[in-house]
Protein backbone atom coordinates (compact mmCIF):
# COMPACT_ATOMS: atom_id res chain seq x y z
CA UNK A 1 0.00 0.00 0.00
CA UNK A 2 2.84 2.38 1.06
CA UNK A 3 4.77 1.73 -2.36
CA UNK A 4 1.21 2.52 -4.32
CA UNK A 5 0.62 5.78 -2.59
CA UNK A 6 4.37 6.75 -3.42
CA UNK A 7 3.79 5.92 -7.12
CA UNK A 8 0.58 8.13 -6.92
CA UNK A 9 1.79 10.81 -5.49
CA UNK A 10 4.72 11.00 -8.02
CA UNK A 11 2.70 10.85 -10.95
CA UNK A 12 0.44 14.03 -9.84
CA UNK A 13 4.14 15.36 -9.16
CA UNK A 14 4.55 14.85 -12.61
CA UNK A 15 1.69 16.90 -13.62
CA UNK A 16 3.65 19.85 -13.61
CA UNK A 17 5.49 21.44 -16.90
CA UNK A 18 8.86 21.39 -17.07
CA UNK A 19 11.02 24.25 -19.02
CA UNK A 20 14.83 25.05 -18.87
CA UNK A 21 15.63 26.38 -15.56
CA UNK A 22 17.45 30.15 -14.97
CA UNK A 23 20.60 28.60 -14.82
CA UNK A 24 20.94 28.66 -18.51
CA UNK A 25 18.90 31.70 -18.88
CA UNK A 26 21.80 34.32 -19.91
CA UNK A 27 24.48 34.40 -22.83
CA UNK A 28 28.23 33.80 -22.34
CA UNK A 29 29.03 37.41 -21.02
CA UNK A 30 30.20 37.72 -17.64
CA UNK A 31 29.32 41.10 -15.59
CA UNK A 32 32.43 43.06 -14.87
CA UNK A 33 34.10 43.28 -11.16
CA UNK A 34 31.79 44.28 -9.09
CA UNK A 35 28.83 44.99 -11.53
CA UNK A 36 25.79 44.29 -10.72
CA UNK A 37 22.55 42.15 -11.70
CA UNK A 38 18.88 42.36 -10.66
CA UNK A 39 16.39 40.68 -12.71
CA UNK A 40 12.11 39.70 -11.89
CA UNK A 41 10.60 37.66 -14.32
CA UNK A 42 7.05 36.94 -14.47
CA UNK A 43 5.38 33.98 -16.15
CA UNK A 44 1.80 32.49 -17.02
CA UNK A 45 0.83 29.52 -17.74
CA UNK A 46 -2.05 26.68 -17.55
CA UNK A 47 -1.38 23.07 -18.09
CA UNK A 48 -4.00 22.08 -21.00
CA UNK A 49 -3.31 18.15 -21.58
CA UNK A 50 -1.77 15.20 -20.00
CA UNK A 51 0.21 12.58 -21.59
CA UNK A 52 -1.61 9.09 -21.99
CA UNK A 53 1.27 6.54 -22.04
CA UNK A 54 -0.87 3.76 -23.06
CA UNK A 55 -2.13 5.48 -26.54
CA UNK A 56 1.48 7.55 -26.47
CA UNK A 57 -0.46 10.65 -27.37
CA UNK A 58 -1.55 13.93 -25.35
CA UNK A 59 -5.25 13.87 -24.09
CA UNK A 60 -7.19 17.03 -22.59
CA UNK A 61 -7.59 17.55 -18.90
CA UNK A 62 -10.28 18.31 -17.08
CA UNK A 63 -10.98 21.48 -15.99
CA UNK A 64 -10.52 20.29 -12.39
CA UNK A 65 -7.16 18.96 -13.26
CA UNK A 66 -5.84 22.18 -14.77
CA UNK A 67 -3.18 24.08 -12.95
CA UNK A 68 -2.53 27.55 -13.57
CA UNK A 69 0.71 29.17 -12.70
CA UNK A 70 1.82 32.72 -12.37
CA UNK A 71 5.39 33.19 -10.76
CA UNK A 72 7.64 35.57 -10.24
CA UNK A 73 11.37 34.86 -10.40
CA UNK A 74 13.74 37.00 -8.24
CA UNK A 75 17.70 36.85 -9.43
CA UNK A 76 20.32 38.94 -7.28
CA UNK A 77 24.02 38.59 -9.19
CA UNK A 78 27.43 40.52 -8.61
CA UNK A 79 30.40 39.65 -10.33
CA UNK A 80 33.18 39.49 -7.13
CA UNK A 81 36.11 39.33 -9.81
CA UNK A 82 37.28 39.07 -13.04
CA UNK A 83 35.07 36.33 -15.14
CA UNK A 84 33.34 35.27 -12.28
CA UNK A 85 29.75 35.53 -11.05
CA UNK A 86 27.88 34.42 -8.01
CA UNK A 87 23.79 34.80 -7.98
CA UNK A 88 20.93 33.96 -5.83
CA UNK A 89 17.62 32.49 -7.49
CA UNK A 90 14.16 32.61 -5.24
CA UNK A 91 11.10 31.50 -6.90
CA UNK A 92 7.64 33.03 -6.21
CA UNK A 93 5.07 31.21 -7.58
CA UNK A 94 0.69 31.11 -7.20
CA UNK A 95 -0.75 28.40 -8.08
CA UNK A 96 -4.35 26.80 -8.23
CA UNK A 97 -6.15 23.57 -9.09
CA UNK A 98 -9.51 22.69 -8.71
CA UNK A 99 -10.31 23.83 -5.24
CA UNK A 100 -6.84 23.84 -3.76
CA UNK A 101 -4.17 26.32 -3.93
CA UNK A 102 -0.99 27.48 -3.31
CA UNK A 103 1.04 30.64 -2.74
CA UNK A 104 4.77 31.20 -1.55
CA UNK A 105 8.40 30.47 -2.23
CA UNK A 106 9.69 27.96 -3.80
CA UNK A 107 13.35 26.42 -3.87
CA UNK A 108 15.91 28.73 -3.87
CA UNK A 109 19.09 28.35 -5.89
CA UNK A 110 22.60 29.79 -5.84
CA UNK A 111 24.51 30.14 -9.35
CA UNK A 112 27.70 30.41 -10.58
CA UNK A 113 29.49 31.87 -13.56
CA UNK A 114 32.74 31.55 -14.59
CA UNK A 115 34.13 33.02 -18.24
CA UNK A 116 36.85 30.25 -19.51
CA UNK A 117 36.94 32.13 -22.98
CA UNK A 118 35.99 35.57 -22.60
CA UNK A 119 38.39 37.58 -24.76
CA UNK A 120 37.15 40.28 -26.88
CA UNK A 121 38.80 38.88 -29.92
CA UNK A 122 37.73 35.39 -30.01
CA UNK A 123 34.65 34.43 -32.36
CA UNK A 124 33.23 32.31 -29.31
CA UNK A 125 32.27 33.15 -26.07
CA UNK A 126 32.64 30.36 -23.77
CA UNK A 127 31.25 30.36 -19.50
CA UNK A 128 31.00 27.64 -16.94
CA UNK A 129 28.48 27.52 -15.01
CA UNK A 130 26.99 25.19 -12.07
CA UNK A 131 24.28 25.36 -9.39
CA UNK A 132 23.17 24.44 -5.84
CA UNK A 133 19.30 23.93 -5.56
CA UNK A 134 18.02 24.15 -1.72
CA UNK A 135 14.98 22.60 -0.88
CA UNK A 136 12.65 25.77 0.56
CA UNK A 137 9.37 25.39 -0.88
CA UNK A 138 6.69 24.51 1.44
CA UNK A 139 6.52 20.60 2.01
CA UNK A 140 2.71 21.11 2.69
CA UNK A 141 1.52 22.96 -0.16
CA UNK A 142 -0.59 21.30 -2.75
CA UNK A 143 -0.40 22.44 -5.65
CA UNK A 144 3.56 22.03 -5.20
CA UNK A 145 5.51 25.25 -5.09
CA UNK A 146 9.19 23.13 -5.25
CA UNK A 147 10.56 19.94 -5.79
CA UNK A 148 11.25 19.30 -2.43
CA UNK A 149 15.01 17.98 -2.59
CA UNK A 150 18.50 18.68 -2.69
CA UNK A 151 20.41 19.18 -6.64
CA UNK A 152 23.01 20.28 -7.94
CA UNK A 153 23.92 21.22 -11.93
CA UNK A 154 27.41 21.56 -14.25
CA UNK A 155 26.82 22.90 -17.28
CA UNK A 156 28.35 25.35 -20.12
CA UNK A 157 27.38 28.45 -22.38
CA UNK A 158 28.74 29.15 -25.29
CA UNK A 159 28.25 32.20 -27.58
CA UNK A 160 29.38 33.87 -30.69
CA UNK A 161 30.61 36.98 -31.67
CA UNK A 162 28.50 38.87 -33.91
CA UNK A 163 27.99 37.50 -37.30
CA UNK A 164 26.32 40.90 -38.75
CA UNK A 165 23.15 41.38 -36.45
CA UNK A 166 23.28 38.42 -35.21
CA UNK A 167 24.49 36.64 -32.08
CA UNK A 168 24.15 32.43 -31.79
CA UNK A 169 23.65 30.52 -28.45
CA UNK A 170 24.16 26.80 -27.40
CA UNK A 171 23.52 26.27 -23.69
CA UNK A 172 23.10 22.99 -21.80
CA UNK A 173 23.35 21.86 -18.36
CA UNK A 174 23.08 18.21 -16.40
CA UNK A 175 21.16 18.31 -12.92
CA UNK A 176 22.17 15.71 -9.87
CA UNK A 177 19.05 15.34 -8.21
CA UNK A 178 18.35 14.28 -4.66
CA UNK A 179 15.92 12.24 -2.45
CA UNK A 180 12.41 14.17 -2.36
CA UNK A 181 11.55 11.68 0.88
CA UNK A 182 13.31 8.87 2.56
CA UNK A 183 12.69 6.37 -0.18
CA UNK A 184 12.17 8.37 -3.38
CA UNK A 185 14.63 9.75 -5.79
CA UNK A 186 13.95 12.28 -8.28
CA UNK A 187 15.62 11.86 -12.07
CA UNK A 188 17.97 13.22 -13.19
CA UNK A 189 17.78 15.99 -15.69
CA UNK A 190 19.88 17.32 -19.27
CA UNK A 191 18.60 20.53 -19.83
CA UNK A 192 19.30 22.98 -23.35
CA UNK A 193 18.94 26.03 -25.37
CA UNK A 194 19.33 26.79 -28.57
CA UNK A 195 19.22 30.49 -29.21
CA UNK A 196 19.52 33.38 -31.52
CA UNK A 197 19.53 36.91 -31.54
CA UNK A 198 18.79 39.81 -34.28
CA UNK A 199 20.02 43.24 -32.97
CA UNK A 200 17.57 46.13 -34.90
CA UNK A 201 19.17 48.12 -33.08
CA UNK A 202 21.44 48.93 -29.53
CA UNK A 203 17.74 49.56 -28.25
CA UNK A 204 15.78 46.57 -30.19
CA UNK A 205 16.41 43.13 -30.17
CA UNK A 206 14.25 40.01 -31.53
CA UNK A 207 15.13 36.46 -30.50
CA UNK A 208 13.96 32.93 -31.41
CA UNK A 209 15.11 29.16 -29.01
CA UNK A 210 14.29 26.28 -28.65
CA UNK A 211 14.42 24.92 -25.34
CA UNK A 212 14.36 21.25 -23.71
CA UNK A 213 14.48 19.21 -20.69
CA UNK A 214 15.15 15.51 -20.54
CA UNK A 215 14.60 13.76 -17.30
CA UNK A 216 15.22 10.68 -16.32
CA UNK A 217 12.26 8.25 -13.94
CA UNK A 218 11.99 8.74 -10.69
CA UNK A 219 12.91 5.74 -8.48
CA UNK A 220 11.38 4.24 -5.52
CA UNK A 221 14.26 2.27 -2.89
CA UNK A 222 16.30 2.12 -5.71
CA UNK A 223 14.17 1.21 -8.71
CA UNK A 224 13.03 3.17 -11.27
CA UNK A 225 9.41 3.87 -11.84
CA UNK A 226 7.60 3.21 -14.95
CA UNK A 227 6.21 6.08 -16.87
CA UNK A 228 8.24 8.96 -14.54
CA UNK A 229 10.06 10.27 -16.94
CA UNK A 230 9.76 13.59 -18.42
CA UNK A 231 11.08 15.19 -22.30
CA UNK A 232 10.01 18.58 -22.81
CA UNK A 233 11.03 20.54 -26.20
CA UNK A 234 9.60 23.75 -26.71
CA UNK A 235 9.85 26.42 -29.37
CA UNK A 236 10.11 30.26 -27.71
CA UNK A 237 9.85 33.61 -29.23
CA UNK A 238 10.35 37.02 -27.98
CA UNK A 239 11.70 41.00 -27.86
CA UNK A 240 14.45 42.82 -25.68
CA UNK A 241 13.44 46.38 -25.53
CA UNK A 242 16.09 48.76 -23.44
CA UNK A 243 14.68 52.29 -22.91
CA UNK A 244 17.92 53.06 -21.23
CA UNK A 245 21.16 50.87 -21.12
CA UNK A 246 20.85 49.73 -17.96
CA UNK A 247 17.41 47.86 -18.45
CA UNK A 248 16.19 45.34 -20.45
CA UNK A 249 12.24 44.69 -20.93
CA UNK A 250 12.11 40.95 -22.08
CA UNK A 251 8.72 40.22 -23.36
CA UNK A 252 8.21 36.30 -24.52
CA UNK A 253 6.07 33.20 -25.31
CA UNK A 254 5.93 29.82 -25.87
CA UNK A 255 4.43 27.04 -27.54
CA UNK A 256 4.84 23.01 -26.48
CA UNK A 257 6.58 20.80 -29.57
CA UNK A 258 3.85 17.99 -28.14
CA UNK A 259 5.34 15.39 -30.93
CA UNK A 260 8.90 15.38 -29.09
CA UNK A 261 7.48 15.20 -25.76
CA UNK A 262 5.90 13.54 -23.60
CA UNK A 263 5.45 12.53 -19.47
CA UNK A 264 3.28 14.97 -17.30
CA UNK A 265 1.31 17.54 -18.48
CA UNK A 266 1.77 20.35 -20.96
CA UNK A 267 0.57 23.95 -21.32
CA UNK A 268 -0.97 25.02 -24.81
CA UNK A 269 1.66 28.43 -24.42
CA UNK A 270 3.45 29.91 -22.00
CA UNK A 271 4.13 33.75 -21.85
CA UNK A 272 6.53 36.02 -19.75
CA UNK A 273 7.97 39.58 -19.27
CA UNK A 274 11.26 40.02 -17.78
CA UNK A 275 13.14 43.12 -16.56
CA UNK A 276 16.64 43.36 -16.07
CA UNK A 277 18.86 45.75 -14.11
CA UNK A 278 22.52 45.87 -15.17
CA UNK A 279 24.54 48.40 -12.76
CA UNK A 280 27.73 50.08 -13.96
Amino acid sequence: MKRILTVAALLVAAASTLSATPLIGRGAGILKPLQFLGEVDFGYSQTGQKYNWTDSKWADLADTLKTSTVSAAVIAGLAPLKNWEVLLHAPLASKSQGSKSALGLGDVEVHTRYGIIAGKLSPVKLTAVGAVAFPTADKSAAPKLGDGKFAGALGAIATTKPLGKAVAHLRAAYWLNGNTNDTTKAGNMLEYVAKLDYDFSKMFQLWVSLVGTMQAKTEVNGTAVDKTEQDRHIGQFGAVVKPIPMLSIRPKAGLPIAALSKGGSIAPFTVGLDFWVILP
